[in-house]
C-alpha cells in the first residue's frame, strides 16, 4: 500500500512541477543604460504577454522551463530562459542596420551618419500614398526646403519644384533629377500648343514616365557640399532616385493596385443666371455696360457651364513586380498601367511602363548591373490654356459664358453667345482635340572590377530615348475652324542623351581612420530633332489629322529644327573619417560645355565640408539620452547651365522673299549678336546644421541654415536699334536666397502592438536680388489680357508683384479735388504715390511677392496590430498670388461675360456703399489696364492642406501558405484646404515658373477616394 501511494504522489506532484509557474518580475534596459518603456514580453508558444511601464519594469508569470521573447523597434530582439529565475533583467541590443542606413549621393553612397553635407533621405514606404502620376507628386511636403507647386491640376500636368529658393532670371530653377546613377534628360520635346489650339500651353511633367511604385529610396541633396559633385548643373539641387533591385532568394511576385474617382474640390464661385441678370442689370442702371446688353429673360433656366464640362473622373493603377536571385545574382522587373481620367471632360492619362533591373555582385572582385526603363503615354488634352482674350479654351469660357443662354438650340447645334466672341464651351471640347503619344526609354549599364579590395575602377553608359508626336485638330463648326474648313496641326520631336563615365574608387579601413577617394569622368551629348506641320481648308474635315496634306496647299505651314549640346567633366572627392568622430569631405568639378562662350568653355566648381560625432566623445558618456549629435559646416560653389543652345553664337533665321528679275527668293538674316564671353551662372553657398538623436533616437532631427548667393545672371540686354537686334543674353547681376530647416521625426509610441510616429518639416525662406547689372528695373510677365505684372527690382524678391494699392472706394461726399482723374462714387480709390493727382504707371509699387516665407509639412503614422492610419498635411504661408480670374472679373474685356460672385454681390451701390468692391460701373476710371494689377487681385495665397488619410489592414497570412502579405486599403486626397484664397487652388501655377505666380483658367484640384490591394506571392 505504502508503494502504491508513493507512486500515485510522483505521478501528481511531477505534472505540478513540470507546469509550475513562477511571477517574474525585472527591468529592461538598452545597451546604452537608458531604461526602455513599452517593451514587449511574450512567454514564447503562447499568447501571454506584458509591455514594460515608463521606468522600463515588468512583471509576468511564466513556466519555469519556459523563454520570455523581448522585442522593441529599433532594437535587436532577444530569447531569455527562464529556468525558474523570479528576476530578470534584460538589455536590448540597437539595431546596427538602422544606424548604418546607406545613403545614395552623386557618384556613390555614404553612411547615414557619415554625411557631412545636406541631404534628405525618403524611403519608398514614405512617400505620399495616392494617385500620384510623378514623382513630384509623392515628394510634396516631406522635406524641409523643397517646395513643390502644380502648374496643372490635368492629368499629368507639370509641377514646380524649387529647392531652397530660385536663384536665376532666365536659366533653369528646375533641380536635376539622376534615376540610378545616370542623369536623366529633363523637359519636354515638342511643343505645348499648336497653330490654332487655344488650349493647353501647361507643359507635361518629364518624370511621368517613371513609375513611382519603382522607386526604392529618393536622396534629395540640398547644400553645394552635396551638389558641387554635380558642378554646371547642381546650384538648383540635385534630387538622386534609386528604382529597387531584386533580392537573394526564391521568386516573389507581388501585384499592388488602386481604383479610384476624382471630384472637382472647388469649382469658381460665378454668378447664377438669375444673379447675372439682376447684377448686370443694375449696373446698366447706374450708367455702367449699354442699353443693348440689358438682360430680359433667362431661356430655359440657364446654364451652369462649369457643371457641364466637368465630371466624376476614375482612376486606376496596376503594378507587378517580380523579384528574387541567387548569390551572386538578382534580378527585379515591373509591369505597371496608370490611367487618370480628367476632371475637364476630354483630358486623360493613360501609362503604360515597364522597368527591369539585373545586378551581379561578386563581393570585391566583379560587379555588373543592367538598369532600364520603358514607357508609353497617351495623352488626351482639354483645350484649357491660358488663351487669348476670349478664346481661352474651355474652363475660361465655361467660367465666363453668358448663363442665362441654352448649351444647345432646338435643332441640336450648339448655342452661340451673341455678346462673347469665344466659342460655346462644349463645342470646344467637343471640336477641339489634341492628343499626344509618348514613348521613353532610359537606362544604364555599368561594370565594376576591383582590381584589388580596396580599389575598383567603374565604367558606367547611359541613355534617355524621347519621342513624341501631338496631333491637334479643330472642327469646322467651332469659332476658331469655321473660316477654313478646319485646323490641322501635327507635331513630332525626339530628345537623344548619351553619357559615357568612367570612375576609380578607392577605399581603405585603417586602424582609427577610414578614408574613400573618387577620381572620374563623364562625357555627355544632348539632341533634339522637331517637325511641325499645320494645314486649313479642308473639303472633307472628317479625315482631320490623317490628311492634313488634303487641305489648302496655300495655307500650309511646316517648321523643323536641331539642337545639340556637349558636356566633358573632370571630378574627384574624398571623404575622411578620423576615430569614427571627425569627418571631412572635399570635392571638385570640372565642367566644359558647348553651350557656353570661346572664352568660357570651362568651370570650376569646388567644395568642403566637415563634420563632428560629438556623441563618440568620451565627455558625452554620460549624456545616455543623446543619441547623435553631429554638428556639420559646408561651403562650395556651384552652376546653372539649363540655358538654350548656340546662344553664344551668331545665328540666322528665314528672312522674307525678295523679288530678283522674274522671280522670288527666299533671304536669310542673322537674328542674335554672338556672345563669346557667355559662362554659367555661379552659386555659393553656405550650410550650418547639426543632426540630432534623443532617447535611443526616438526624436530624430536636423537643423539648418543656408545662404546661396548666385551671380553672373543670365539676362536678356536690350540693345541699341542700331546694331539690327533687339538685345542679347549677357552675365550679369545676383541673387540671394537665404532660411532655415528643421526636421523632425518622433516615435511617440514603439511596441509590438502599438507604434505612432508623427514627423515634421518646416523651412524658411528670404529671396533677395542683389542687383542686375546695368540692365535696370525688369518689368514682365505679361499673359493675355493681363498686363506685365512683375519686377525684377534689387532689394526685393524674384518676381515681385508690381501694381497698385487700393485705399478702399470713392464715397458720396469725398473732396474729388484731390484727384484729376474722372472717378466717381464707386470707383476704385488707387494710391497716389507721386501725389500729381491722376493714377498711372508712375504709382504702381510692389504689393506682394510669390516666394513663401516658410513651407510646411506634417505626417502620421499610426499603426495597431494590423491597422495603420496615415495621415499627411503640408502648408505654405507668406505667399501671394495674381488672381487673373479675379482680375478678369473685376475688370472685363466683356460686359456680357459672367464674374466671379463675391466681388459682384457685395459691390459698391448707393444702398450698399462697400468699402471693398467698386461698382463695376467704371472699372478703368484710372490706372489703365495696368489697374488690373492691384492689392485686391493679388491675393494671399497662404494655405494649409489636408493632402492624404490612407486607412490600412494587413491581413494575417500565416496559415495562408499562398501569401508572403495581403493587405488593404481606402485612401481620400485633398479632402479639404484651409485658406482666404478666392481661386480654385491656392497652389497651383499657371504661368509655368518657380518664381511668377499666376492663377488664371487654373485646371480644378483633384478630391480623390479610392481602394486598393497589396499582395506578394
Amino acid at each position: 500500500m505504502n508503494k502504491l501511494k508513493l507512486l500515485f504522489l510522483v505521478l501528481f506532484i511531477l505534472p505540478l512541477a513540470l507546469f509550475a509557474q513562477n511571477k517574474i518580475t525585472g527591468v529592461v534596459k538598452s545597451d546604452a543604460g537608458e531604461l526602455l518603456p513599452g517593451v514587449t514580453i511574450i512567454v514564447e508558444g503562447t499568447t501571454q504577454g506584458t509591455t514594460t511601464n515608463f521606468n522600463g519594469e515588468y512583471s509576468i508569470t511564466a513556466p519555469a522551463d519556459g523563454n520570455l521573447m523581448f522585442s522593441f523597434i529599433g532594437y535587436l530582439s532577444q530569447t531569455v530562459p527562464v529556468n525558474g529565475q523570479s528576476a530578470i533583467n534584460v538589455v536590448l541590443q540597437q539595431d546596427i542596420e538602422e544606424l548604418e542606413q546607406v545613403v545614395v549621393i552623386g557618384y556613390g553612397t555614404v553612411k547615414k551618419s557619415d554625411l557631412t553635407g545636406s541631404v534628405t533621405s525618403v524611403k519608398a514606404d514614405e512617400l505620399n500614398p495616392g494617385a500620384n502620376a510623378s514623382v513630384e507628386q509623392a515628394l510634396q511636403g516631406r522635406v524641409a526646403g523643397v517646395q513643390i507647386s502644380q502648374k496643372s491640376n490635368e492629368p499629368g500636368g507639370g509641377l514646380s519644384i524649387s529647392i531652397r529658393g530660385s536663384g536665376s532670371i532666365q536659366a533653369g530653377n528646375e533641380p536635376l533629377y539622376v534615376i540610378d546613377g545616370v542623369i536623366v534628360n529633363n523637359g519636354s520635346v515638342a511643343g505645348t500648343g499648336g497653330v490654332g489650339f487655344t488650349g493647353n500651353q501647361n507643359p507635361r511633367n518629364p518624370l511621368n514616365s517613371l513609375n513611382p511604385s519603382d522607386i526604392a529610396s529618393l536622396e534629395v541633396l540640398k547644400d553645394a557640399s552635396a551638389t558641387a559633385i554635380y558642378g554646371s548643373r547642381g546650384s538648383n539641387g540635385v534630387v538622386i532616385i534609386t528604382t529597387k533591385k531584386g533580392k537573394e532568394g526564391k521568386l516573389r511576385v507581388g501585384y499592388d493596385g488602386y481604383y479610384g474617382i476624382q471630384q472637382v474640390y472647388k469649382p469658381l464661385d460665378v454668378l447664377t443666371a438669375q444673379e447675372y441678370k439682376d447684377v448686370l442689370n443694375s449696373i446698366i442702371d447706374l450708367g455702367g455696360g449699354d442699353e443693348l446688353q440689358r438682360i430680359d429673360q433667362i431661356e430655359g433656366g440657364g446654364t451652369d457651364w462649369q457643371d457641364l464640362i466637368y465630371r466624376t473622373a476614375r482612376t486606376q493603377n496596376h503594378n507587378i513586380t517580380m523579384s528574387g536571385g541567387s548569390n551572386n545574382l538578382t534580378y527585379f522587373t515591373s509591369l505597371n498601367y496608370f490611367e487618370q481620367e480628367g476632371l475637364v471632360k476630354g483630358s486623360a492619362i493613360d501609362r503604360y511602363n515597364m522597368r527591369f533591373n539585373l545586378a551581379y555582385d561578386e563581393s570585391k572582385k566583379l560587379r555588373a548591373g543592367v538598369s532600364f526603363n520603358g514607357s508609353y503615354i497617351h495623352d488626351d488634352f482639354a483645350s484649357t490654356g491660358l488663351g487669348i482674350n476670349e478664346n481661352g479654351g474651355a474652363i475660361y469660357t465655361a467660367v465666363n459664358y453668358d448663363p442665362v443662354i441654352p448649351s444647345y438650340n432646338e435643332d441640336g447645334s450648339y448655342r452661340k453667345s451673341d455678346f462673347f466672341v469665344g466659342d460655346n464651351p462644349l463645342a470646344i471640347l467637343d471640336g477641339e482635340d489634341a492628343t499626344a503619344e509618348t514613348f521613353r526609354f532610359f537606362g544604364n549599364t555599368y561594370l565594376e572590377y576591383f582590381i584589388m579590395p580596396e580599389l575598383s575602377a567603374q565604367v558606367k553608359l547611359g541613355g534617355d530615348v524621347q519621342d513624341v508626336r501631338r496631333d491637334i485638330f479643330i472642327q469646322p463648326f467651332t469659332v476658331s475652324g469655321a473660316g477654313t474648313g478646319g485646323i490641322a496641326s501635327i507635331q513630332t520631336g525626339r530628345k537623344d542623351y548619351v553619357s559615357a563615365e568612367g570612375t576609380i574608387n578607392y577605399t581603405k579601413e585603417f586602424e582609427q581612420s577610414r578614408l574613400n577617394a573618387l577620381l572620374g569622368t563623364t562625357y555627355e551629348y544632348f539632341q533634339t530633332k522637331t517637325f511641325a506641320g499645320d494645314g486649313r481648308g479642308y473639303a472633307l474635315p472628317d479625315l482631320g489629322i490623317n490628311a492634313i496634306g488634303s487641305g489648302d496647299p496655300l495655307l500650309n505651314n511646316l517648321g523643323s529644327g536641331r539642337t545639340q549640346a556637349k558636356f566633358i567633366s573632370y571630378l574627384t572627392r574624398v571623404n575622411y573619417s578620423l576615430m569614427d568622430k571627425y569627418l571631412i569631405t572635399a570635392s571638385i568639378r570640372a565642367d566644359g560645355s558647348s553651350r557656353f562662350g570661346e572664352n568660357n568653355k570651362f568651370g570650376y566648381f569646388p567644395s568642403a565640408a566637415i563634420a563632428w560625432k560629438m556623441h563618440n566623445e568620451n565627455f558625452m558618456a554620460d549624456a545616455g539620452w543623446l543619441s547623435e549629435l553631429k554638428p556639420r559646416f559646408s561651403i562650395g560653389s556651384t552652376g546653372n547651365a539649363t540655358i538654350g543652345n548656340e546662344l553664344t553664337y551668331q545665328t540666322f533665321s528665314a528672312g522674307s522673299q525678295v523679288p530678283f528679275g522674274d522671280a522670288y527668293y527666299s533671304t536669310i538674316t542673322p537674328s542674335r549678336i554672338a556672345n563669346p564671353d557667355l559662362t554659367w551662372e555661379k552659386a555659393v553657398q553656405i550650410d550650418v546644421g547639426f543632426d540630432f538623436g534623443i532617447l535611443e533616437n526616438r526624436l530624430t532631427g536636423s537643423f539648418d541654415y543656408f545662404n546661396k548667393e548666385t551671380t553672373d545672371l543670365l539676362v536678356y540686354i536690350p540693345q541699341p536699334l542700331n546694331t539690327g537686334f533687339s538685345g542679347q543674353v549677357q552675365n550679369m547681376g545676383g541673387v540671394r536666397n537665404q532660411g532655415f530647416e528643421l526636421s523632425l521625426s518622433w516615435d511617440i509610441i514603439r511596441s509590438n502592438d502599438l507604434y505612432w510616429n508623427l514627423a515634421g518639416n518646416l523651412s524658411t525662406l528670404k529671396n533677395e536680388v542683389l542687383n542686375i547689372g546695368d540692365r535696370g528695373d525688369i518689368i514682365r510677365g505679361g499673359l493675355s489680357q493681363i498686363p506685365d505684372f512683375s519686377i525684377i527690382t534689387p532689394g526685393e524678391a524674384l518676381d515681385s508683384y508690381y501694381g497698385y494699392i487700393v485705399d478702399g472706394i470713392w464715397q458720396e461726399g469725398d473732396d474729388f479735388s484731390v484727384t484729376n482723374d474722372n472717378v466717381q462714387p464707386g470707383d476704385l480709390k488707387f494710391r497716389d504715390l507721386n501725389d500729381d493727382k491722376t493714377i498711372n504707371s508712375e504709382d504702381r509699387t510692389i504689393i506682394g511677392k510669390p516666394i513663401p516665407d516658410f513651407t510646411w509639412g506634417l505626417t502620421s503614422n499610426l499603426q495597431f496590430k494590423n491597422f495603420s492610419l496615415d495621415i499627411v498635411m503640408q502648408g505654405v504661408q507668406g505667399i501671394d498670388k495674381l488672381n487673373a480670374n479675379l482680375a478678369n472679373s473685376m475688370f472685363p474685356n466683356n460686359f456680357r461675360q459672367n464674374r466671379i460672385a463675391e466681388p459682384l454681390l457685395n459691390r459698391w451701390t448707393p444702398s450698399n456703399p462697400s468699402n471693398k468692391y467698386p461698382s463695376f460701373v467704371n472699372p478703368l476710371a484710372s490706372g489703365g489696364t495696368t489697374a488690373l494689377i492691384n492689392t485686391i487681385t493679388v491675393e494671399d495665397a497662404s494655405y494649409i492642406r489636408l493632402q492624404s488619410v490612407r486607412l490600412g489592414y494587413d491581413v494575417p497570412v500565416e496559415n495562408i501558405s499562398v501569401f508572403n502579405k495581403l493587405a488593404i486599403y481606402v485612401l481620400a486626397q485633398n479632402l479639404f484646404t484651409v485658406t482666404n484664397y478666392q481661386g480654385t487652388d491656392p497652389g497651383a501655377n499657371a504661368s509655368g515658373s518657380n518664381t511668377a505666380a499666376i492663377d488664371f483658367n487654373a485646371y480644378p484640384l483633384p478630391r480623390t477616394y479610392m481602394v486598393g490591394l497589396n499582395v506578394e506571392f
